[in-house]
């Protein structure tokens, strides 16, 4: 018996939580049931090592990834996949993300007459590119072809169904998840020494693509604040960089605000288990956020958090048990709290260890039956 063929359809292999969410997904769903495949609509440039590693992950699960030969997002990439879904015999169109979502389905609806079916992955609030784009009505039309609409938190099932229009039971919630026992028992001691940290001072990081989204600019002012009572500490900004301008123009407020070496520009990572043993506390400043996965990976890290009161994050973690939240785009209430932590060490020890507890919570396992039982009412051979 064939097996239903899905194709997920990503934006890049980028090195943000997207591409890794729908590598984890695919991990999780039954063995042999699917026939997975990946179709990347761009080639990104920088960090190829990285960017490479990541492809081969699909391929060691037997997943075979495909890229355009035409390198642009728009009608040219959008006829060569639908030309691929019809060559590929694709049962399941699984666009993930802002472009895939878009694109993606234009060229599932070009295969429409073949039996094709379409769900859509949101993967955060899009407000922004909706509003940079004017794309938002084509969300709001495709909807109407759509098979199924996914979001990875209720936080953004919500702001989806509102903002298309579409009502609230048509979007499922799929939460990411987080590989608990990979992100636990770090050596705080060795992960120093290799980031070449000193053993002795307080460590906070920010986690993720330096972006307008990551709030990194909120992290370096409440750095300066910081700074200024505990003069050792050391800020670590860790992630690829979106926006070369914008990663700049960080560098340039870091050193006008007097920060010089004790704040770090470390680029992509890619062992992340040891980026958090070397952490005291992981800051998260974003500004608005569809799940967070640095959130559940700190937690299993057993690191206590300061976090903004954005989006999903408080669904993800417990407010004053697991991390310390403030209003977004609130530099000095970000101080604050990271000031309240420092001085409270046993108080942040405390909240890593409950975070340990929460992050049982996210199970990659869990969300991938639920995938499955998605799929399979798409399909048509499961319960309505």
């Amino acid at each position: 018996m064939n097996r239903p063929r899905i194709a997920h359809v990503l934006n890049s292999i980028g090195l943000g939580g997207v591409p890794e969410a729908a590598y984890h997904l695919m991990r999780a769903l039954p063995p042999g049931i699917y026939d997975n495949r990946v179709y990347v609509l761009k080639r990104a440039a920088g960090e190829e090592d990285a960017r490479e590693g990541r492809a081969a992950r699909f391929a060691d699960v037997g997943v075979a990834v495909a890229f355009p030969a035409r390198d642009d997002a728009k009608l040219g990439g959008v006829g060569e996949l639908a030309a691929w879904l019809l060559q590929e015999r694709i049962d399941v169109l699984h666009t993930h993300s802002y472009k895939p979502n878009l694109y993606g389905r234009l060229a599932g609806l070009l295969c429409r007459h073949a039996g094709l079916k379409m769900i859509a992955h949101y993967h955060n609030q899009y407000d922004n590119k909706w509003e940079k784009d004017g794309a938002l009505i084509y969300d709001q039309l495709l909807a109407h072809s759509t098979d199924a609409l996914i979001a990875c938190s209720q936080s953004v099932a919500e702001h989806i169904a509102a903002r298309i229009g579409v009502a609230p039971q048509r979007v499922h919630v799929v939460l990411n998840g987080v590989e608990a026992e990979r992100f636990a028992g770090g050596d705080a001691v060795q992960a120093r020494r290799e980031l070449g940290v000193p053993q002795d001072v307080p460590v906070l990081g920010c986690v993720g693509r330096i972006s307008e989204q990551k709030g990194q600019e909120e992290f370096i002012r409440a750095a300066a604040l910081v700074h200024q009572a505990f003069p050792d500490a050391l800020f670590l900004v860790i992630g690829s960089a979106d926006d070369e301008a914008l990663l700049a123009r960080l560098r340039g407020l870091g050193d006008e605000l007097g920060l010089g070496a004790v704040l770090r520009f470390t680029g992509h990572l890619s062992d992340m288990p040891m980026v958090y043993a070397a952490l005291d506390i992981l800051v998260a400043p974003s500004r608005w956020e569809g799940f967070g996965l640095m959130l559940a990976e700190a937690m299993a890290a057993a690191k206590a958090i300061v976090a903004t009161r954005a989006g999903a994050i408080p669904e993800v973690v417990i407010e004053n048990e697991t991390a310390l939240l403030v209003p977004p785009r609130d530099a000095p209430a970000l101080a604050t709290a990271m000031l309240t932590l420092l001085r409270d060490p046993a108080r942040a020890r405390a909240m890593g260890l409950r975070g340990v507890q929460r992050a049982r919570d996210f199970s990659w396992e869990r969300s991938g039956q639920r995938l499955n039982l998605l799929y399979q009412k798409v399909l048509g051979t499961g319960r309505s």
